[in-house]
């Protein structure tokens, strides 16, 4: 069956479905599908099936009724298309698409937030046959390896020229 789902935040979502019946949109109770947002209006918008087609229609709503971003008054629906009431947003769906369980990523409007720390779990176990290379450097074996490497080029240079004469 085709579905209206509706966003009102990120865990708080409405599924409708939709049959021959007209369903009236809105932030008043009588309206078949009540949304208790301030943006939209007590008698927002319409939707009703008509010709094998759904229609979306605005009732004179203040803040507006959208189909994927433009302002309409009058609109054939089809799947996928991205809604708004007001502020509040949903997305229109097919009897074939509305079998998916999760809406598409790109139809909601709020966006991850990005961690602010990042801890190992304390069970963690690393499965690399590699240890964990120390992060802090010895000032001394820098220094020794370097002195080593200054007299091999040394005693190669002089055994170079040794040889030359």
């Amino acid at each position: 069956m085709p579905q209206l789902k509706i966003f009102l935040s990120a865990e708080n979502r409405i599924t409708f479905e939709l049959g021959d019946e007209r369903v009236t949109i809105g932030r008043l109770a009588h309206n078949l599908l009540q949304i208790d947002e301030p943006s939209v209006s007590s008698h927002h918008a319409e939707i009703f099936f008509k010709a094998g087609r759904y229609h979306l229609q605005d009732s004179a709503s203040t803040n507006g009724t959208f189909v994927n971003g433009e302002r309409v008054t009058n609109a054939m629906l089809r799947s996928g298309d991205d809604l708004r009431f007001g502020t509040v947003e949903g997305i229109f769906l097919s009897e074939e698409d509305a079998s998916l369980s999760q809406p598409r990523p790109d139809s909601l409007s709020s966006f991850p937030e990005p961690a602010t720390s990042s801890a190992r779990p304390e069970n963690f176990v690393s499965s690399s046959p590699s240890p964990k290379s120390a992060d802090t450097r010895d000032p001394l074996g820098v220094a020794v390896y370097a002195l080593a490497a200054l007299a091999i080029c040394s005693f190669g240079a002089a055994l170079f020229f040794v040889l030359r004469m």
